[in-house]
């Protein structure tokens, strides 16, 4: 498997960057394709090729339900949001599933305080869970897989993290919903998002905020990318706003995207049969954190981030809690 991710990865090339403000976006670029043919989360639910629903009436925090009733494969990727139901969730983990089958999923709920139907089945605002909540969310998914051998994230920080988010961009959010955020934050994030556009053979981005890595997504597919870039950029987008350094262009940019991407090559690789179709994948070092599924000797998705625990290199600093960080303020001009 290492060497899968190493061929894939040595198949990648870095485009010029784009900038806007603090957030610097580099296209990765491919000329390699893939034949897998699926579904994404937003076009099947938009058609009604997929249904999701609580595992029961009663529901459970960590699964949800998934009826794939197309006739392709549907991919849903790690972070992404699912709206409705008892509650709002996350996807835990990227999950391919065959056709015309049925499964249970592991999620996180991102809206804390509420537990009463609103709708019997989700949907999709296509939105995705914010990159420093993700690295987070898949440490945790790392350490279950440890010690309990499943895909659980740790809801008690996901639920802490979320409340640092809205208190950090002073959101007022009845349910403590990650989605209220978005909706408080949608010019701001319409401001940055018409600064990045897609390249021609872009098969995935990597994303610097205040001049330090972020984390990156990449895709066997060049039009999966297409279909996912504006909800990707969204989310990287809520982590700059809210801590916005007066980040200048410097030289070391592309150099640091570069290490970033080596670093993820030379990660220690766990692999263990995906809970549907593939294998899933666990990038782990010092510096990275990430995940990645594989189907035959294809590269469906890989994403890693920059680890910011203590002593894990170029992460350090990039996250801290909101209690250490100042409130959000402007740029200089």
């Amino acid at each position: 498997m290492k060497k899968l991710i190493s061929d894939y990865l040595s198949h990648i090339t870095m485009g010029a960057e784009q900038r806007y403000k603090n957030m610097v976006i580099f296209p990765l670029l491919s000329e390699r394709g893939s034949a897998v043919d699926y579904l994404l989360l937003d076009e099947a639910l938009n058609t009604n090729f997929v249904m999701i629903t609580e595992v029961g009436e009663g529901g459970s925090v960590p699964e949800l339900k998934v009826e794939n009733r197309s006739d392709k494969k549907l991919l849903i990727l790690d972070g992404e949001e699912l709206v409705g139901a008892k509650q709002n969730r996350i996807v835990n983990v990227t999950l391919l599933i065959a056709a015309h089958a049925s499964l249970t999923i592991p999620v996180s709920c991102v809206e804390q305080g509420r537990w009463s139907y609103r709708s019997r089945h989700f949907m999709s605002e296509e939105r995705v869970m914010p990159p420093r909540m993700r690295m987070r969310k898949n440490a945790a998914v790392y350490n279950s897989l440890q010690t309990r051998g499943n895909f659980e994230g740790n809801q008690g920080e996901t639920w802490d993290l979320i409340q640092d988010k809205l208190a950090m961009l002073k959101v007022n959010s009845e349910t403590a919903a990650l989605s209220d955020v978005y909706e408080q934050e949608h010019e701001s994030i319409d401001a940055y998002l018409k600064h990045f556009t897609g390249q021609d053979r872009q098969i995935g981005m990597l994303v610097m905020i205040n001049n330090r890595v972020s984390g990156c997504d990449c895709f066997a597919r060049h039009d999966t990318f297409d279909k996912i870039f504006s909800k990707l950029v969204k989310s990287y987008v809520l982590d700059a706003i809210e801590d916005q350094e007066d980040a200048r262009e410097t030289l070391t940019a592309n150099l640091q995207a570069s290490a970033f991407i080596d670093d993820v090559g030379r990660c220690t690789v766990e692999e263990r049969p995906s809970l549907s179709l593939g294998t899933d994948v666990r990038l782990m070092s010092r510096t990275v954190i990430g995940a990645a599924l594989s189907l035959g000797d294809e590269i469906i998705h890989l994403t890693a981030f920059a680890r910011d625990e203590q002593g894990a290199g170029r992460g350090i600093g990039f996250y801290q809690r909101a209690s250490r960080r100042k409130p959000r303020g402007g740029f200089r001009e």
